[in-house]
């Protein structure tokens, strides 16, 4: 068994200036360089506003139109500094992409522009999600400052939902034990009056519920705890061989018993011989289980199943339901953390199932989709490769 660290995906924190821009005394060296997406089809404006920027310390990219900007956006920069009027794609059409786009969704975006600057103009953009809309003429210490303010507001936000994130971990391992074993008491108390056929009927009826609700207790608290530790990219992968075949064999007998509880008939089509690859088990029941148990939680009451395959060198499996659907602007956010398709309070969950098996997909070089439509069920696929030629 070979233990790897686990490298959580997602954005990483850009740094933030922690001088004001026309102080002299504080070297710009000193901190790692910001990155802003300067876009705007004036080569005079392009040239002036990169100029401010470089002199206020940040690495500039440029770019002179909307698809241009829409592929530099896909590195990442801190911030895209956008022109709303542009030849090929307008500034508010751009901002409405990249929020519509998962990997550039929370980008940092601020409109600048010297003619859309009446009140209908900055509603516009802001509503089309820019994070902030600011008119010229700008003096350069006032456009560096409000720069530096939107990405102090950004820095702020990362550590509120870092210290959500300790304290979720903390929270979890505290949790762990004393549910562990409130759950195995209460266990054994449905043993022992399964034989007391006096009162153990009513007994029985009043404890096994418990023992459900306790037990979806501690899939919650291994949930948060997970999340937490995929934040801080604070976890190892087990990697041994695994016959994922066994793997969705033992998970779709455990979710039986919600399965038929939620008058979901959970079929499942295996192959006839081992599905063998590397990698963690542990990891690899988790976002099975969360595949079927989402599938499960929004069947509406029809059958699902359950089939695994291998296809050009990777495993395939395949989890369909024939539930309540999903539109099409709301699949890509179902895969983000605490993320839920309005639902009228019908489902429960915090929306966190999809995120983790796509986190433990990419840990494992592969991948989670969906294709679904409103009113047609869902059907997730999990690719996974079965020769990975790379390490862990």
């Amino acid at each position: 068994m070979q233990v790897v660290p686990f490298a959580a995906r997602g954005p990483t924190v850009p740094a933030t200036p922690s001088v004001n821009p026309s102080d002299s005394q504080n070297p710009r060296h000193t901190r790692p360089a910001v990155t802003v997406l300067n876009v705007n089809d004036d080569p005079a404006t392009l040239y002036l506003l990169s100029l401010t920027l470089k002199q206020g310390g940040y690495q500039v990219l440029e770019a002179t139109g909307g698809r241009e900007a829409l592929r530099l956006a896909q590195g990442r920069p801190d911030l895209v500094l956008l022109d709303v009027h542009m030849p090929d794609i307008d500034g508010y059409e751009v901002c409405r992409r990249l929020r519509s786009d998962e990997p550039t969704h929370d980008l940092l975006i601020a409109h600048l522009s010297s003619v859309s600057v009446q009140r209908e103009d900055r509603v516009r953009g802001l509503a089309q999600g820019a994070d902030a809309y600011w008119t010229r003429p700008l003096a350069e210490d006032e456009l560096l400052a409000n720069i530096e303010a939107l990405l102090r507001l950004q820095a702020r936000a990362q550590d509120a939902v870092r210290a959500r994130d300790r304290f979720l971990r903390i929270a979890g391992h505290e949790l762990r034990t004393p549910l562990t074993v409130l759950r195995l008491n209460l266990e054994r108390a449905v043993e022992m009056v399964k034989g007391d056929a006096d009162a153990g009927g009513s007994m029985q009826k009043r404890l096994e519920p418990a023992v459900r609700q306790l037990t979806r207790l501690q899939v919650l608290v291994e949930s948060l705890a997970d999340v937490s530790r995929l934040s801080a990219q604070d976890v190892t992968l087990l990697v041994d061989t695994v016959d994922l075949s066994q793997v969705v064999r033992e998970q779709v007998e455990r979710f039986q018993v919600p399965a038929r509880s939620a008058s979901v008939a959970l079929a499942v089509e295996l192959p006839e011989v081992p599905v063998l690859l590397f990698g963690d088990r542990r990891m690899l029941e988790q976002a099975v289980g969360h595949l079927l148990s989402n599938a499960i939680k929004f069947g509406e009451d029809r059958p699902a199943k359950v089939r695994l395959s291998t296809h050009e060198g990777h495993a395939v499996l395949a989890v369909e339901d024939q539930g309540v659907g999903i539109a099409p602007e709301d699949q890509a956010r179902i895969f983000r953390r605490f993320e839920r398709v309005p639902s009228s309070g019908r489902f429960e969950g915090l929306g966190l199932g999809l995120y983790l098996a796509q986190e433990i997909a990419a840990a494992h070089e592969g991948a989670l989709t969906v294709k679904s439509a409103l009113g047609q069920g869902a059907c997730f696929e999990l690719k996974l490769p079965l020769n990975r030629t790379q390490r862990y």
